[in-house]
């Protein structure tokens, strides 16, 4: 049995699967690790997408741009520009080292239309986000040091739907993902070369891991332990757990209720 971190959805979780899959390990480190390094040119190749990161340009050093210190260092943590009223980006220093972590953009409607994510404290962008009306509709995502986008994501209503990845670093899309749910996509990869999934490549992810939704287990779930354990009283909740069924609460002796009533002996 092999042991793997495997990112699906944006969420992280490690997972064992059967070391004779093959493929699906292929495809499972290409997503969850990253590939080695990029052999091909950083641009589109023929079937391929352009893998440059293209930073999209926001003033944080013109007149129109307003720089807030959080932590009284010197060094702008939070820079907002705007232009006669209408807030165009921001630049925002969560970790307090000087760099840009985050970079968001504006619609004309005032709506987020792009983020930009720089996760490994080198300055460089890691991800960029699209928005159509205020919605997460597009992720393109560079996964390996090589600072090249390889795995581009499409939304609908917030939920990943799809996602296309070049695995292997050529500038050519390899992998296709397809997402019944957010944790159990369809995995179809071209290991021919030929720019189109494999006949029988589809792998089912969590046919082959064995691995179960917290949705899919949540209804799988018993009525009666459904409705005994929805009763149960939560870390905040003061009521008392209720009675089982067909049995009745012991009352409380009368002194006992005088005691808690006056706060103490009478």
């Amino acid at each position: 049995m092999t042991n793997l971190a495997v990112r699906l959805g944006g969420n992280q979780r490690t997972c064992r699967i059967a070391a004779w899959s093959g493929l699906l390990l292929a495809a499972l480190t290409a997503l969850g690790c990253g590939a080695g390094g990029a052999r091909g040119p950083n641009g589109p190749v023929g079937n391929g997408r352009d893998t440059e990161i293209h930073h999209e340009p926001c003033d944080i050093a013109s007149s129109r741009a307003q720089a807030i210190d959080a932590n009284n260092d010197g060094r702008a943590d939070l820079t907002i520009v705007s232009e006669a009223g209408h807030l165009i980006c921001r630049a925002a220093d969560l970790d307090f080292d000087g760099r840009v972590d985050v970079w968001t953009y504006y619609d004309a409607a005032g709506n987020v239309s792009r983020r930009e994510f720089a996760f490994d404290r080198d300055g460089s962008v890691d991800e960029i986000q699209i928005f159509a009306g205020g919605q997460l509709a597009e992720k393109q995502r560079a996964s390996t040091l090589a600072h090249r986008i390889d795995t581009w994501e499409k939304y609908s209503g917030g939920r990943i739907v799809s996602a296309e990845r070049d695995s292997n670093g050529d500038g050519r899309i390899d992998q296709w993902w397809e997402y019944k749910t957010a944790d159990c996509p369809i995995i179809r990869s071209d290991t021919a070369g030929t720019g189109q999934p494999d006949p029988n490549s589809a792998i089912d992810y969590c046919k082959e891991s064995n691995y179960k939704p917290q949705e899919q287990i949540e209804n799988n779930r018993p009525e009666m332990l459904k409705k005994e354990t929805d009763a149960l009283p939560t870390e905040t909740s003061n009521t008392e757990v209720p009675a089982a069924s067909g049995t009745q609460s012991t009352p409380k002796p009368p002194d006992a209720a005088k005691k808690n009533s006056k706060g103490g002996k009478p």
